[in-house]
């Protein structure tokens, strides 16, 4: 199964793809958001990759509790899921950029190899969590978050 991941974030969305059955996730694209590049570049990419399944980072709070951002992150995932099929899942994602900065070397590495390789992240700990039942429907509401 093509399964592609993304972190979103106010200015970029860093992407990385794997397949299912080989389960190692290596980063893909960046795509600046303004004027919604980022939306058509993501849409794009899953019509030609033949996704079947996209995972996007959550920044939970410390409790689980969805913060500011979330709001934001899920507004951005309701858009893409009025024009996509395919099945979203959201993961905890607290942590990742901070987490990818520190596993790249903070001196040469770019903001948006930072922002890729969060999504790198993003996509292994959904890949270790397992199942696909937590997801949002074709109207971008949320079921269920894995964390």
């Amino acid at each position: 199964m093509n399964i592609v991941a993304i972190d979103v974030g106010t200015v970029r969305v860093g992407c990385a793809v794997a397949d299912s059955s080989v389960g190692i996730p290596f980063p893909v694209a960046v795509w600046d958001r303004a004027q919604n590049r980022a939306e058509k570049e993501l849409l794009a990419f899953l019509s030609e990759r033949k996704a079947e399944l996209l995972v996007v980072g959550l920044p939970l709070g410390p409790h689980g509790e969805r913060t500011a951002t979330c709001q934001t992150i899920e507004a951005f995932v309701k858009r893409l899921a009025k024009r996509t099929s395919i099945t979203i899942v959201y993961v905890d994602e607290a942590f990742s950029s901070d987490e990818a900065s520190g596993k790249l070397s903070v001196t040469s590495a770019s903001p948006e190899a930072i922002d890729a390789h969060a999504a790198c992240l993003i996509l292994e700990r959904y890949l270790e969590g397992g199942d696909m039942t937590n997801h949002i429907s074709r109207a971008g509401d949320a079921t269920n978050t894995k964390t």
